[in-house]
């Protein structure tokens, strides 16, 4: 019996032992796992060994935009991190913020197999707020550092613009080295991929397309139109830019210019100068002007450095024009009292010519920033 006893006491105590050394390993391997320095080196060991799946497991979400796997494993392809074969983590900084959240930040270069980097970027763990087994400290990785920061977009000042279906948020517009006549929007942080982009200007053709994030940036001012309203409406300018420009020329007076001229006022006065001697020579009597037929050509948007935001366009304007005057000749006859008989002839000079208009549109309507025309009849 007592043997017994002896032999049951001796296994309870190597129960024991054996339960303590286990518990001990456990416990150091559950301390060890239970670092950021551990988090981090896994995370990035999966990445390199194309595991993202496993990855996005590790991942924290709580501060980011959530990503779905999927959208989590498109960014990992087009980042390509298992094409490295090793990698060098730095520690940059611990810190904790108001909420009592702690963090590590971690500066990574990624290298290729001959030990050169190829690739730097900075990545943050997060402490979780459930402890494993209730005693060991868990850390995931932060989602930021794969998605797509400061994506620059720009468009034609005044554009209203909606990424899947959500306007803009007026927060993202940045105006360094920015044209006044362009509206730049740099965006913190997308989820990596595609989004569809409407873009809604007053004078220009909408734009609906697909916003491809992994581009970076995208530019969308050398690719807009005019719209036909607009279009119709420069035209509509033209036409009465002339009429005006003429109808003062007959007139011999400049002060009803000023209005639609108020950019180019001087050179018009100019114009309508020069025409008025032609219209009003000594030989002969100006009847009237009237001009027809018009046709407008329209060049390339140019998006300018102008402070109040012009958008220009050239208009090359074709008209019709026909002048008649009153011509007095001698028909080479004598009346009674010897006096020279003359005679009066309406004449008509009619040919086509063209003008070119530098059209502008700020402040919401269109202005003429320049007119050049021709002295008629040519």
């Amino acid at each position: 019996m007592k043997v017994f006893k002896r032999v049951l006491v001796k296994s309870i105590v190597l129960l024991i032992v054996i339960a303590l050394a286990a518990g001990g390993a456990a416990g150091l391997r559950g301390y060890r796992q239970s670092t950021a320095e551990y988090a981090i080196d896994r995370y990035l060991t999966m990445l390199i060994d194309n595991n993202g799946a496993k990855a996005y497991t590790m991942l924290d979400q709580s501060e980011d935009t959530v990503m779905t796997e999927e959208e989590y494993l498109s960014a990992l392809e087009a980042r390509k991190y298992s094409l490295y074969s090793s990698f060098n983590i730095k520690e940059t900084e611990k810190r904790r913020d108001n909420n009592g959240n702690e963090y590590t930040d971690y500066h990574v270069e990624f290298l290729d197999a001959a030990g050169a980097v190829q690739q730097e970027e900075d990545f943050t763990a997060k402490k979780q707020a459930a402890a494993v087994l209730g005693i060991f400290d868990k850390w995931n990785i932060m989602s930021g550092h794969c998605m797509i920061k400061n994506f620059r977009l720009t468009v034609p000042a005044g554009s209203e613009v909606y990424l899947n279906n959500q306007k803009a948020d007026a927060s993202w517009l940045v105006r360094d080295g920015i044209l006044a006549s362009c509206d730049c929007y740099q965006i913190p942080s997308l989820i990596p991929g595609k989004y569809s982009l409407v873009i809604r200007h007053p004078i220009l053709e909408s734009v609906n397309a697909t916003l491809d994030s992994f581009d970076e940036n995208a530019d969308y001012t050398g690719s807009m139109t005019l719209k036909k309203s607009a279009q119709d409406e420069c035209k509509e300018i033209g036409v009465n830019a002339l009429k005006k420009l003429y109808s003062s020329a007959a007139s011999e007076k400049t002060d009803d210019l000023e209005e639609l001229f108020a950019d180019c006022l001087d050179s018009v006065k100019k114009l309508a100068k020069n025409q008025a001697k032609v219209f009003h020579k000594e030989d002969a009597v100006f009847k009237n002007v009237a001009v027809s037929g018009f046709a407008a050509q329209l060049g390339d948007l140019v998006f300018t450095e102008e402070e109040n935001g012009a958008i220009t366009v050239e208009m090359t304007f074709s008209y019709h024009y026909v002048v008649k005057e009153d011509v007095t000749t001698d028909t080479g006859e004598y009346d009674e009292d010897g006096a020279s008989i003359q005679q009066t002839e309406t004449k008509s000079h009619s040919g086509d010519a063209k003008a070119k208009l530098q059209m502008s549109f700020y402040e919401g309507a269109w202005h003429i920033a320049s007119m050049e025309a021709p002295v008629i009849p040519e």
